[in-house]
């Protein structure tokens, strides 16, 4: 099935990842990871991604007490959706800003991010719990993506995304009566709002810029004294 076009989809074989999608070795990368909640509705959330070319794996690292990690406990499968920074912020804190639409993978049947330009579905192999985070290892089961011109890259969306990262651990740490790391990801998480707002211009990404502020003024208001 190599190399079929279908509805604008190039499907490939999962092992050809790094060809095809310039994976390296090594590298984190953000990308949208979807799961089944437990009532069926499809969840996104941002998530950094590793990937191994020997055993051709996944490793992902949601917090334990993220939705996602509830969602891959319970079904033991997912998608790594590859999107632009856009998307990543939006499903890092699901701010409303950016529309999302899911559509199911066609290998498991997986909620799938029907803007991201390449997905891939995963089955996880094994999954280690420690005192923050949920190491996962997945091993995909399919992979599809769209040839498309690279967009220009934009300095303004990159340091946007690693706000919204920071942001969506604030809640968690907190829950964890983990103040004092909470608060640097706060003070990491302005700066680089501040600086990506200089970039940004008008438009969504200005519109997600204050979206995001105002996110960061709600988090700091939860902070207790």
């Amino acid at each position: 099935m190599d190399g079929l076009s279908v509805s604008g989809w190039v499907i490939a074989h999962p092992s050809n990842l790094f060809d095809v999608l310039g994976f390296e070795e090594g590298v984190h990368y953000e990308v949208v990871v979807t799961t089944f909640n437990e009532d069926g509705s499809p969840h996104a959330s941002a998530m950094g991604c590793r990937v191994v070319s020997r055993s051709l794996a996944f490793l992902l690292k949601p917090h334990v007490e993220s939705q996602t990690a509830r969602n891959i406990l319970r079904t033991g499968r997912g998608a790594v959706n590859i999107a632009s920074p856009e998307y990543i912020v939006e499903a890092a804190l699901d701010l409303s800003v950016v529309p999302m639409s899911f559509g199911l993978g066609e290998v498991l049947g997986v909620p799938v991010l029907c803007e991201a330009s390449a997905v891939s579905e995963f089955l996880v192999d094994e999954v280690v719990r420690g005192d923050v985070w949920l190491q996962v290892r997945a091993s995909p089961q399919s992979l599809k993506y769209r040839p498309a011109p690279a967009r220009p890259y934009s300095r303004s969306a990159a340091l946007l995304v690693e706000a919204a990262v920071r942001l969506s651990r604030v809640e968690p740490f907190l829950g964890m009566n983990r103040r004092d790391e909470a608060l640097r990801l706060l003070s990491e998480a302005r700066v680089f709002i501040e600086d990506s707002a200089r970039l940004a211009g008008g438009g969504r990404l200005g519109q997600l810029v204050g979206a995001v502020r105002e996110r960061l003024y709600s988090l700091e208001r939860k902070i207790p004294p």
